[in-house]
């Protein structure tokens, strides 16, 4: 598959790539979840330099050594004697090789170290120090452990604080992005580029698996990879597994309930069997990122507004808990065609939901109506009883934009409008503010339509 997207990151790579010619070493870190094309943006940043790649597995540091000293030669002919033997060896080598000759190394799954050769982290340090500025050393190091990079890079105590000159988390490919890929795959629906951000939300690994198969809709190709990739049906615990380690089942139980409904903190405990479930909550929202907790967009203070509710930032998540994560049972008693045939019958109800999400998302990217804006988010009242999709305030120049979000252009009419004008009404903090109305829909072929009007 071509590569998508990441013109931002991708220049910042090559701009370092070319700091380190005037013999300045510099570390820079990718981190992000699972599957979201850390290794693939570093090796398309370095592609055309010379580079070496390091994938660091758990196993021994010597027979790590012995698979990287074989890289190195194949790379570059008998460029030293033996074999490497200790990671100071390594490091040695790798920034007196990189003296006046600029080499970008990358160490993919870098976390790995912790897990048999913690010391690997110091012995970096006295090296980066050391060498960072008589050699022309790009490295570039990534990790899918959240946490855990986090911690060496970021804990005050750890080796490596403060070494990394910058921290790329890389997050969803851009709704741009993922309509390119769409449109190079023969998808050019709207609705079928929904059900794409809807499930997988430009995650690189899973628009690959959609790329495998030759179908004209995003629910033929799901339907495919339900019934033929067995690792699909694992993949939301085997990530948190890989993250959260023993702790993960507290962590499945709250995604589970935010997936099934439960938005305020009580309900999250009660359904998730967790009392103290704020804690997790606050490092799935701050740490982990996949838990978002949204307020009213006119709330100022976010923090203790009691208003707030938690949604599943990751799409894919989203619909894993909601979808998957409950049919497991059937495939394991051998009826795999009726869970996936209940799924896709559920799958445009799903899809309606998210797409508020992807016109919010459309907003902030491309911002189509070239407005000023200071914030963007939805509105409802403590009652629940008014509820507007989508709010776009400018606080400065006190202008509010009111959307309802509709999948069928038919539902769009005067009295919608109408409807809307006097919910928004009943908004005290836009009392008096200018106000502007409008809707937002699917068009067809043409992407997302935005409609605003006085």
């Amino acid at each position: 598959m071509k590569f998508y997207g990441r013109e931002l990151e991708l220049t910042k790579l090559e701009g370092y790539g070319e700091q380190v010619k005037a013999n300045k070493s510099k570390l820079v870190v990718i981190s992000g979840r699972r599957r979201i094309g850390k290794t693939r943006l570093a090796l398309e940043a370095i592609k055309d330099k010379r580079h070496l790649y390091f994938f660091v597995t758990r196993k021994k540091e010597e027979d790590l050594l012995r698979d990287w000293s074989a890289e190195i030669k194949r790379k570059f002919g008998d460029v030293f004697f033996g074999e490497l033997r200790q990671i100071e060896d390594l490091l040695q080598f790798l920034f007196k090789f990189a003296d006046n000759n600029p080499l970008a190394v990358v160490f993919d799954e870098f976390q790995n170290f912790f897990f048999g050769s913690a010391h690997v982290y110091s012995v970096f340090q006295k090296y980066y120090d050391q060498y960072r500025d008589k050699s022309s050393l790009l490295l570039i190091i990534s990790g899918s452990s959240h946490s855990l990079m986090e911690n060496i890079f970021k804990g005050s105590r750890e080796p490596l604080f403060g070494r990394a000159d910058e921290i790329i988390h890389l997050s969803y490919l851009e709704l741009k992005a993922q309509a390119e890929f769409a449109n190079d795959e023969g998808i050019f629906s709207q609705k079928e580029k929904l059900g794409i951000f809807s499930v997988f939300d430009g995650v690189p690994k899973y628009l690959e698996e959609i790329a495998v198969y030759n179908d004209k809709t995003f629910s033929g190709r799901l339907r495919k990879i339900l019934l033929e990739k067995d690792w699909f049906w694992e993949e939301g615990e085997n990530i948190l597994k890989e993250e959260f380690g023993k702790d993960y089942v507290s962590y499945f139980s709250i995604l589970s309930a935010i997936a099934k409904g439960r938005r305020i903190l009580s309900d999250i405990e009660q359904f998730s069997g967790i009392k103290e479930a704020s804690s997790y909550l606050k490092k799935l929202e701050d740490i982990y990122q996949l838990v978002e907790r949204k307020v009213p967009v006119t709330v100022k203070n976010r923090s203790i507004s009691r208003k707030g509710r938690y949604y599943l930032k990751d799409n894919f998540f989203s619909f894993w808990f909601q979808f998957i994560e409950p049919r497991r049972y059937l495939k394991e008693i051998g009826q795999q065609e009726l869970a996936v045939r209940e799924i896709l019958e559920e799958l445009e109800q799903y899809t309606g939901r998210k797409l508020e999400d992807m016109v919010r998302r459309y907003i902030i990217e491309e911002n189509p109506l070239k407005l000023e804006f200071t914030s963007i988010g939805s509105y409802w009242d403590r009652k629940g009883e008014i509820e507007i999709d989508i709010v776009i305030l400018n606080e400065r120049k006190k202008e509010a934009y009111f959307l309802e979000v509709k999948r069928d252009k038919k539902r769009i009419n005067k009295k919608l409008l109408e409807n809307l004008r006097t919910k928004a009404a009943t908004i005290s903090e836009t009392r008096d503010y200018r106000k502007f109305f409008g809707f937002a829909y699917p068009g067809g072929e043409g992407g997302l339509q935005l409609k605003i009007e006085n």
